[in-house]
């Protein structure tokens, strides 16, 4: 990412409500992703 000084003064905070939306539903899908493809492997 490039640094705009004059062209961009404004430095936007990192936790905004787009994040917390991004990030609150794509951790539980990475998880559950995860946990149903090691459940295909498991031998009972």
């Amino acid at each position: 990412m490039t640094k705009r000084g004059a062209n961009q003064p404004i430095s936007y905070p990192i936790f905004t409500f787009r994040w917390l939306a991004i990030h609150g539903l794509a951790i539980p899908t990475i998880f559950f992703l995860g946990a149903i493809t090691s459940m295909q492997f498991i031998q009972r």
